[in-house]
């Protein structure tokens, strides 16, 4: 008998949508265009009616955070993806933008779009017994190029163990990419309460993406425990189809973690 065999305890219950409303609001100006402005608009509606039902908040800090290294207009899609995991936003109505503007004082224009959201809010992964859970730190939360990139995890059931890679600047190819496993480190059922990665005599590098113009970029490692083992792509080219993957599977959990390369 395998001494690892536990056994996990699905919640049972009865996932139902619930319709909430809300109004999302984003002040704009320079560059952004009225399409890209009301777009934001939208995704903060969207992540409104998320909080509404399933009680997740993204702090201030996370948000200041990562505006000061990709810009508000980046932060706000990357921090609407990864809240947006557990729920889905099911028949949305929307209401017509409503664009205002005004005159700064350096005489440029700057707008607010405004719209509203009507819709069905659904938790869409089932969840695991809260017995089942883990976590991750990494060594540090900053990163120079080539510098090793260390994680430590602690958990209190063994698991398998993927992590994603999230690329938020790639444009020509995918965004999505998995660290681990991969052809050198194959095993990843983590049956000890404390591991690190990647094992010694491995060293995992930063580096900085060679089509980015900044001086600083911000990914992302989404870590996803399961009780079975799953076959995941290599590779997935959009947000959305790792997010697909992940709530079609039964028995996992995820969290993840930010840090900041800096050329």
């Amino acid at each position: 008998m395998n001494k690892y065999l536990t056994i996990f305890l699905l919640l049972s219950f009865s996932v139902s949508a619930e319709v909430v409303t809300t109004i999302g609001e984003y002040s704009y100006g320079g560059e952004l265009s009225r399409n890209d402005g009301c777009a934001l608009a939208k995704e903060k509606a969207k992540l409104k009616a998320l909080e509404k039902v399933l009680g997740q908040k993204i702090s201030s800090e996370e948000i200041e955070s990562c505006s000061e290294v990709d810009g508000k207009t980046d932060c706000e899609r990357n921090q609407w993806f990864l809240s947006s995991f557990n729920g889905e936003i099911i028949d949305p109505v929307w209401t017509i933008p409503d664009v205002t503007s005004q005159k700064l004082n350096n005489g440029e224009d700057y707008y607010t779009c405004e719209i509203k959201l009507k819709a069905n809010v659904k938790q869409t992964a089932q969840l695991l017994d809260p017995s089942f859970d883990f976590n991750v730190k990494l060594n540090e939360r900053n990163f120079r190029e080539g510098e090793e990139l260390k994680i430590d995890i602690e958990l209190n059931e063994p698991i398998f163990l993927t992590i994603f890679q999230i690329l938020p600047y790639e444009k020509k190819d995918y965004k999505v990419q998995k660290l681990f496993p991969n052809p050198l480190l194959k095993n990843n059922f983590i049956d000890k309460s404390n591991i690190s990665l990647p094992p010694k005599g491995v060293t995992w590098k930063t580096e900085f993406p060679k089509n980015v113009k900044k001086d600083r970029v911000e990914e992302y490692l989404l870590f996803i425990g399961s009780s079975k083992k799953i076959k995941w792509l290599n590779k997935y080219a959009e947000f959305e189809d790792i997010k697909k993957a992940y709530t079609n599977q039964k028995l996992v959990n995820y969290l993840y973690k930010t840090y900041t390369i800096i050329n």
